[in-house]
């Protein structure tokens, strides 16, 4: 699953610079850039939460 969030983190960079030199929408760029960290930094926040005793 680690892997497919640094994949998308790169497209996610790919699109964005695409987006810096004019190639691509930037109002779309951007938000599709923020939810790619945002999913990776809560994948990572909540991968090894204590979760209680049974």
């Amino acid at each position: 699953m680690l892997i497919v969030y640094i994949i998308w983190i790169v497209v996610a960079l790919i699109i964005h610079f695409f987006a810096l030199m004019r190639l691509f929408p930037l109002f779309i760029s951007i938000p599709f850039l923020f939810l790619s960290f945002f999913s990776f930094f809560t994948y990572l926040n909540n991968r090894h939460r204590f979760r209680g005793f049974r």
